[in-house]
Order: C-alpha cells, then sequence, then structure tokens
C-alpha cells in the first residue's frame, strides 16, 4: 500500500482499538480514565474510578490500547518532519531531567495537596523549599533559593509532555501521570523523614530518581564504551563503570552498597516493584504461568535473587500452602522489613516467606533449611525473576547450571524476564510449526511494525539501559532458548503478557 493508505489503515487500527476498548467499559459500566484526573490508589473513595482503573489491565483492554498506541506511533513518524524528529529525539534526556527535578521536588506531592486548582509557580517554589529544608527556609537570605522563572519553564516542557496540567498562566496541576510518580506521602513526612519517601510504594517515585541520576549520566558513555578503539588501555565494563571511573573489580551493585549509597540502595530495590504494575494483568500467581496448585503442600520454591521478596510474597498470598524462600545477598534483603513495614510481618514471621542469603555465583547448598517444614533435599521450584538480565550470558549461564546441579529431576525453573520481539515478522510465521514461539503481536496484514514499535519501545529502553549499567541486555525468545540449553535447562512453555513491556514466563525443565 502507498504511503496515504498506510496512514488511512493505521487511523482505522486507532479506531477500532478505541471502540473496543469502549465497549468493553460499557458493558462494565464505567469510564475510561481520564488524563486530566490524577487517581490515588491509596486515597480513593470511589471503587467506580478503583475498578474503571483495573479494568486497564484486562488482556483485552491492554492489547487494544497497545495497537492504538502503535499506530498512533507510526502516523507521528511518518508526518512529523524528519529533521524536527531529529531535534526532538536528540532532546528526550531533557524530558527525563525535568522529571527528575519534578520527582526530586516532591513536586507530585505538593500538588496533590494543593488540589485540583493548582499552585502559581511562585508559591510552589517557596513550598519546595519549605519541604526539603523546613518553614524557614522561605526567609533565610543565606540559601541560594530556587529561581520559580526557571522552574516555570522546566514544568511547562513537562505539561507539553502531559505530565502536568497548566490550568493558566503559570499555574500547575497534577494530573493521571503526576499521580503516578506521587509517593503518597504527607508533606510533613517529606520534610523530616524524605528516606522514608519510597517506603510501602509501587516504586515509580523511585525508578525517577535512579534513573535520572546514575542512569541518566551512564549512557553518554555508551557510544564511547561500544565503538571500537586503537586505544589498547582496559575497557571498563560498562558505560557505567567508565562514567563513575569504577575499580577494576567493582561494579554498579558494589556502587550501591557503599555506605554513602545507601539511599541509591533503598531507590533501586523499591523500583524493581515497579514491575509488577506493568504487567497487564498475567502474573507469576496465574495458572495460567505454571500450575501452582498442582505442587505439593509445603513445597519449597526458591525465588532467586528475589530482592525484598516482592514476588516471593505475591506467590505466598496467592497459595499460602506454599513455602518461599528468598535467595539474596544479605545487604539487599536485610532492607525487606524496613521497606515493607509492618504490612506483611505475618509472612516473616510465619516462615511462609524466609530469606537466605545465597550468592546465585556460587553453588546451591546441597540441603536446604526451610522453615516450618526442615530439611529439603531438592526445591520444587526455581523462580528467578528479573535476574538474568542484569548479567552478561556468561554469568546467565553460570547462574542456571549452578540451579541445574541442585535440582530434582521433577525441579521446574521459572524464568520471568523481558522476551523482546524482533522488530521484523517471526521466523516461524504464526508460531504454529514451533510449540513454543510466540508468533506476532500484530494482526495480520498490519502496516504496524511487529514488535509494535512506539507501544514496545519501553521494553528496548530496558534493554539499552541494562547494556549501559552492567553490560548485560533484555533477551529475544532464541537467545533464551540458547543461554538456557548450555545452562542445561530445555524451555517447555512460554506466555508472553499483554503488556507493551513484553514480560513473559518462561517454564523450564532439566536437560
Amino acid at each position: 500500500m502507498n504511503s496515504l493508505e498506510t496512514l488511512r489503515a493505521l487511523h482505522a487500527a486507532i479506531g477500532t482499538a478505541i471502540d473496543d476498548i469502549g465497549r468493553i467499559y460499557c458493558d462494565e459500566g464505567l469510564e475510561y480514565p481520564s488524563l486530566d484526573i490524577p487517581f490515588y490508589s491509596g486515597l480513593e473513595t470511589d471503587p467506580r474510578r478503583s475498578n474503571a482503573e483495573k479494568l486497564r489491565t484486562h488482556p483485552a483492554v491492554a492489547k487494544a490500547a497497545s495497537l492504538a498506541v502503535a499506530a498512533a506511533g507510526h502516523i507521528v513518524a511518518t508526518l512529523q518532519p524528519p529533521l524536527l524528529s531529529v531535534v526532538e529525539t536528540t532532546h528526550f534526556a531533557h524530558i527525563t531531567a525535568c522529571l527528575g527535578i519534578l520527582e526530586a521536588t516532591h513536586t507530585a506531592e505538593i500538588l496533590r495537596d494543593s488540589g485540583p486548582g493548582g499552585m502559581h509557580v511562585n508559591d510552589l517554589a517557596r513550598k519546595v523549599e519549605e519541604v526539603r529544608f523546613g518553614k524557614d527556609a522561605v526567609a533565610d537570605v543565606d540559601l541560594e533559593h530556587l529561581d520559580p522563572v526557571k522552574f516555570g519553564h522546566v514544568l511547562r516542557l513537562l505539561v507539553t509532555s502531559h505530565w502536568l496540567r497548566e490550568t493558566s498562566p503559570s499555574v500547575f496541576a497534577a494530573n493521571r501521570l503526576t499521580s503516578a510518580v506521587d509517593s503518597g506521602k504527607t508533606l510533613d513526612l517529606l520534610r523530616e523523614s524524605p528516606e522514608k519517601k519510597y517506603d510501602e510504594t509501587d516504586g515509580a517515585a523511585a525508578l525517577v530518581a535512579m534513573t535520572t541520576n546514575e542512569h541518566s549520566r551512564s549512557v553518554t558513555y555508551l557510544s564511547q564504551w561500544l565503538l571500537p578503539s586503537i586505544d589498547k588501555t582496559r575497557k571498563p565494563k560498562s558505560p557505567f563503570d567508565l562514567a563513575y571511573n569504577m575499580a577494576i573489580d567493582e561494579g554498579y551493585y558494589d556502587f550501591l552498597e557503599r555506605p554513602e549509597n545507601s539511599l541509591r540502595l533503598i531507590q533501586a530495590s523499591r523500583a524493581m516493584s515497579i514491575a509488577r504494575g506493568t504487567e497487564a494483568g498475567l502474573t507469576i500467581s496465574n495458572e495460567s504461568v505454571f500450575p501452582w496448585d498442582s505442587l505439593p503442600k509445603d513445597s519449597a520454591v526458591i525465588d532467586v535473587g528475589g530482592g525484598i521478596g516482592s514476588v516471593a510474597i505475591q506467590l505466598a498470598e496467592a497459595y499460602p500452602d506454599l513455602r518461599l524462600v528468598v535467595q539474596d545477598r544479605p545487604q539487599t534483603f536485610a532492607l525487606a522489613k524496613q521497606i515493607w513495614g509492618p504490612k506483611y510481618k505475618d509472612l516473616f514471621d510465619s516462615g511462609h516467606v524466609s530469606f537466605q542469603g545465597q550468592d546465585f555465583f556460587e553453588p546451591q547448598p546441597t540441603m536446604l533449611r526451610v522453615p516450618g517444614v526442615g530439611a529439603v533435599t531438592h526445591p520444587a521450584t526455581y523462580v528467578v525473576t528479573r535476574v538474568l538480565h542484569n548479567w552478561p550470558d556468561a554469568a546467565n549461564i553460570k547462574i542456571l547450571k549452578n540451579l541445574r546441579a541442585a535440582a530434582g529431576s521433577d525441579t521446574k525453573l521459572i524464568l520471568n524476564e523481558i522476551i523482546l520481539p524482533l522488530a521484523c515478522d517471526p521466523p516461524f510465521g504464526t508460531g504454529s510449526e514451533d510449540p513454543v514461539s510466540l508468533g506476532t503481536l500484530v494482526p495480520p496484514g498490519s502496516p504496524l511494525l511487529p514488535n509494535l514499535g512506539k507501544a514496545g519501545l519501553v521494553a528496548y529502553q530496558l534493554d539499552i539501559n541494562m547494556m549501559t549499567l552492567l553490560d548485560s541486555r533484555e533477551h529475544t525468545l532464541e537467545e533464551f532458548r540458547a543461554i538456557t540449553r548450555e545452562g542445561g535447562w530445555e524451555i517447555a512453555s512460554v506466555r508472553r503478557s499483554s503488556s507493551a513491556m513484553g514480560w513473559g514466563y518462561i517454564v523450564a525443565t532439566p536437560i
């Protein structure tokens, strides 16, 4: 089809997707959430609004939304002048930096407190100083005050990117995207205990803080690190190592565990929780991922590299007869009780979720001591959630081999990772030729990119982020197939969620 025919097909795809979403919401008697209205999940008292927000994760809604976003992105790429696209794309970092300012100034929380009318930037700048430095800060003549004119320009770029609203000249108010990075904390708490900002949150605010700090700095070194050079000096392991001049035996995780970086470690640990909110309904506890109910009572499920226990908690709540053991570095899971607070005290105290210090590059123990059960020779399953994208493939194969050596003949391996689609048609067509092929993401004959283009962009951004921080990456299905086989496992099944993030679940059995 010619270019205008392609544009008309894309326009029709958007209309069809919106009609599909509208029918689902109409059937439920709900309104689709408005961009202009903030949504605070912990404060919302209207069940209809909460239900409308939850319905966004319905697989059919998520799929239709992805198709509409993909088509809209394709239209923009076609219609926008190429030189303007060059200027825009090379300045995306400015939006990231401004979003970092929004988070660091607690502007989302201040605007929530100010109400729907918003706040003039002059008042907002003074309130930022008050929250960050105390109520006497505004009158402190020695303090370098926040320039409201410059601050207003920062906020206006965010308005233009739909992160805020400007309700009248220089008056800014929160919208739905603003509320997504709101920690839910009171201004008094942020003033008195700013280190608690990220406790018991979904991780969005922590992700902004983490990404706009070491991540953004590191990615500027990507080309210098990646491109070949005649310089024969030692090449740093990653762009992060280059940016921060890390020692040869240190890396990103060593950096986070330095005493002076305790807040960054909290941000990184909490930021990982955001993945749970992007799964579009297909979670690790779903029976279509793995038949958890078929496991015997008190079966041991090992959450390898499980951090503060986010995945283990999810499984323990859904299947109280299972015993979840979180393995990670003691420095990491020591934060669990601080970050979770009293919310999951019963799970921890009962031993349904327990923690074990274990380096996954070292052999697994020959005998596991599981609270409430005792000695366990082989676990029922190993769950490895968003771990492999943190390491180069040689390290991933070592992790998988260690798990294989300790597995029983019936032990299953469950990997939860982003599964990157190719940007061309998959080699197995619709997937009928291969029992574990994922097939295509777009309807037959669609002009959309097979990987959904704009709608799937975040997965590829995270792919480069992993490369930047850790010399690692996200993987395609074929890449997963290769490393699991070399690690002693064979992929038996694969499921991908309808999330635009591309989260998938791979179940493998011992070879």
